[in-house]
């Protein structure tokens, strides 16, 4: 076997496990931002956050910090949609892998992920995307 079939295999089942349980969920969105109820990120403290007119989600988590992170779940390397497995993002495509804050783990990606400014608002998170994200 390659090792370019091994990793595209290895990250491939990993992937089919760790993103079961992630939800997808339609924001309420205004201009420059994406709203979702805090109990949206249920108890896993994770959601993928879309709308229609997005090409690739944002993701949602909560560290154990407790800080929320959101980066744009499009990879650095060729635009393929990372997913969570354990500790980390794993893009399906080439093997790249991302810290939940967005950080190059392993490449071909050589750029983090697109990060978005975060605030809980009352019973809402907002992410921020006009003006606020950090590539």
């Amino acid at each position: 076997m390659l090792r370019r079939d091994f990793v595209v295999l290895g990250v491939s089942a990993l992937s089919l496990g760790g993103c079961a349980g992630v939800r997808y969920v339609a924001p309420r969105a205004s201009p420059g931002r994406l709203v979702i109820a805090l109990a949206d990120l249920g108890d896993d403290g994770q959601a993928f956050v879309q709308t229609p007119d997005m090409q690739r989600p944002v993701y949602l988590r909560r560290l154990a910090s407790g800080e929320i992170v959101a980066v744009l779940a499009s990879c650095t390397h060729q635009g393929c949609q990372p997913e969570p497995v354990a500790d980390r993002l794993a893009c399906p495509c080439h093997g790249s892998e991302f810290s939940f804050e967005g950080l190059v783990l392993q490449g071909p990606a050589e750029r983090p992920l697109t990060r978005y400014d975060v605030t809980e608002e009352g019973g809402d998170v907002v992410v921020w995307l006009a003006g606020r994200g950090a590539a």
